[in-house]
């Protein structure tokens, strides 16, 4: 593929936000942090490219009218929590066509005036008419992951108490405090195993990256390197019939491994990761599916610091969606800010020293019968 870089990066702090302030204005606050970040102006943006979930019809448009952007190309990404990251792979394959050489990604989600509890699949999906909800499910792979490699609960809840460490030392981050074993154990069941610190909150938040071809880092005037998109996969659930393994994660596995094709790498040259932790023991299946941890060493590597900064395989330095939040059109976005500040070393108290190849993944949705809606894999390096 041509070059695609990231030239700057932008976010608001994840939260709730009051009715004072609408989505318009999270994705605004976003796009003007990356522009600037990037040193780009108005004039420098060809087109718009936004991921969101619960934003209404041509959300995208009324954020860059905002953002005084009217009149450019808009697209609008639905793949509900893969959307932001869904939204980039478009704008990737746009600049890699030739089309533009420097674009506005957003990714942006107002969900605390429009949800209530947690979120479910489409009413007219066959989980949701049975009630089966995502929590139950994750719940489940909790039940079956234990059974089938001996992992215990305290194992899984290490993934809430690492993330929840490392987000003391990001701003963005909608809980900055750590937590402790006891805490995440003892908290309020949600679906058991899980209690309500293995689940992600729901959240208010928007996050933005200008991205560009070697030709549009010129016209920006920037001097010096810039992380370059390696490469980003796009998958969809298949269908499952007859029995099979809970756990089997066969869409993490082939969404991992078409990123690893277009980015030329190995697996083992990646030095950490964003991961989609949406519940404590997606964090732990996931990376197994994608080949970066092997099958059923998830809960050991996490238990003992593997996983953690300082560790073999760092996962989510940003504190991930357990604290960082997850506005679910925001997140893929997010991650990928998280890469470049980490990649330029701007990362602070939670910086992974030495950083070249970095890997974000987000799971979006569900859809009865298959192992998932979309996966979206993103690979940069610097």
């Amino acid at each position: 593929m041509p070059s695609t870089y990231i030239a700057g990066a932008g976010m608001v702090r994840f939260g709730k936000y009051d009715d004072t302030v609408s989505f318009e204005r999270l994705a605004v606050q976003a796009g003007n942090a990356a522009l600037a970040d990037a040193n780009a102006r108005r004039p420098h943006i060809e087109a718009v490219f936004v991921g969101h979930v619960f934003g209404g019809p041509v959300a995208g448009q009324r954020v860059a009218t905002e953002l005084g952007l009217g009149g450019l190309p808009v697209s609008n990404h639905e793949n509900y929590c893969a959307s932001g990251a869904t939204a980039l792979r478009e704008a990737w394959l746009a600049i890699a066509a030739g089309l533009y050489d420097v674009v506005l990604v957003l990714g942006v989600e107002k969900m605390t005036d429009r949800i209530k509890g947690g979120v479910a699949p489409d009413p007219s999906d066959l989980d949701a008419m049975h009630g089966f909800v995502m929590t139950a499910g994750h719940a489940m792979s909790a039940q079956r992951y234990m059974a089938d490699h001996g992992a215990s609960r305290e194992q899984i809840a290490m993934v809430a108490v690492k993330n929840h460490a490392h987000s003391q030392h990001n701003p963005y981050a909608q809980y900055q405090r750590a937590v402790s074993l006891e805490e995440v154990l003892n908290a309020r069941p949600v679906a058991d195993p899980l209690g309500v610190l293995d689940c992600s909150p729901i959240s208010d938040g928007a996050a933005a990256a200008v991205v560009c071809s070697p030709r549009g880092l010129q016209r920006l005037g920037i001097v010096g390197r810039r992380p370059e998109v390696r490469g980003i996969g796009l998958v969809s659930g298949t269908l499952r019939t007859g029995l099979y393994a809970l756990n089997e994660e066969d869409i993490s596995r082939r969404a991992g491994e078409q990123a690893y094709a277009l980015a030329a790498i190995d697996p083992a040259d990646i030095d950490f990761v964003e991961m989609h932790d949406c519940f404590t023991i997606a964090e732990i299946v996931r990376l197994e599916g994608l080949g970066l941890i092997p099958v059923g060493e998830g809960g050991r590597w996490t238990q003992e610091g593997a996983t953690s900064l300082g560790g073999r395989l760092p996962v989510n330095p940003s504190g991930g969606l357990l604290s960082r939040g997850h506005p679910v059109g925001a997140t893929g976005m997010a991650q990928v800010c998280e890469l470049y500040w980490q990649l330029m070393g701007q990362a602070g108290g939670r910086q992974i020293e030495g950083a070249r190849l970095a890997m974000s993944y987000c799971k979006g949705g569900t859809v009865s019968g298959t192992d998932g809606a979309s996966v979206t894999t993103v690979v940069v390096s610097i």
